[in-house]
Formats: C-alpha cells, structure tokens, sequence
C-alpha cells in the first residue's frame, strides 16, 4: 500500500473513531484529547511549529508554537497527530518527530504526517461536495479552517480545481 493511501486510511479510521464524520471544521486538538494524548501551546522558537514526544508508558505530548497562527497551530497538531497514529500502528512507545516551518527533510514519516493532516482537515468526499456546490478556494479554506496555502496544495493533490 502506498504511504498516501494508508495515511489516508488512516485518517478516516481517527475520524470514525474520535469525530463527528459531519461536522466541520474538524479540531485535531480535541481528537487528540479523545485519543487521550496531551496538547500544549507553548513560546518555541519561531521556526520549530511544534513537536511529539512519547514516551514508554507515559501519553503523548503535542506542543504547537504559541506564537503561530491558529490556522498553522491547527495544521501542526494535525500532522503530529500523523506521527502519533504512525508509530502507535507499528507498536513504537517511544519517539519524537519536530516539525520546522522550512528546511524539514521529507522522510516517509514526514510524507506520512502531512498526508494524514491533508486527509483529516480536509476529507476527499467534503472537498468534493464543496467544489461540486461551487465553493472557491477561499471559501472552502474558511469553511475548513485552514490557511489558503493548505487548502491550494489539497486541492492539487486531489486534482480538484476551485477559483
């Protein structure tokens, strides 16, 4: 199975499990309480977005840049929580990835979280709808809460046009 496929499985099975398949925007911050990890906002360096951490035998943290906008602290929680669905399906109790706002070096593991990010923010099927209803870009980066920026590189990955 390709990484973008079991990402995207993967983010639908957390939003059956831990959301209301209907209701937008979708809060990462709250499905990770429900999973029963733990979400901080802390004063980061400017260029670290946030980061996970886990720990054997202790929850997983999320920390999101403070200092960040809503709609990237959003993003943020949503690709760690990509790392954190990840390594739980392959049994792994102890690691930490750091998201950097430029010069990351793309590992599957990277590839994964922002696919898984892509998929839980910004489902395929409601994408769909809100093209098919007319929505343009901005409207639906506004209905889905996320920056115009995540919504033109969802909309190119899925081959979606919207003005």
């Amino acid at each position: 199975m390709l990484v973008k496929d079991a990402a995207r499985l993967a983010a639908t099975k957390v939003l059956e499990d831990h959301w209301s398949r209907y209701t937008f925007p979708v809060d990462p911050a709250q499905i990770a309480l429900a999973m029963r990890l733990r979400v901080y906002r802390a004063d980061l360096d400017f260029e670290i977005s946030g980061y996970i951490t886990k720990r054997t035998g202790s929850p997983a943290e999320i920390y999101l840049n403070a200092n960040h906008s809503n709609l990237r602290q959003s993003f943020t929680c949503a690709h760690e929580l990509g790392h954190y669905v990840e390594r739980s399906d392959n049994h792994d109790e102890d690691f930490s990835f750091t998201d950097l706002r430029a010069g990351q070096k793309w590992t599957a593991h990277e590839f994964f979280a922002n696919e898984f990010a892509g998929n839980l923010l910004m489902p395929a099927y409601k994408v769909d709808e809100l093209s098919d209803r007319g929505f343009s870009l901005n409207g639906m980066a506004d209905f889905f809460l996320v920056s115009r920026d995540a919504m033109r590189t969802r909309l190119e990955k899925l081959g979606v046009y919207a003005y």
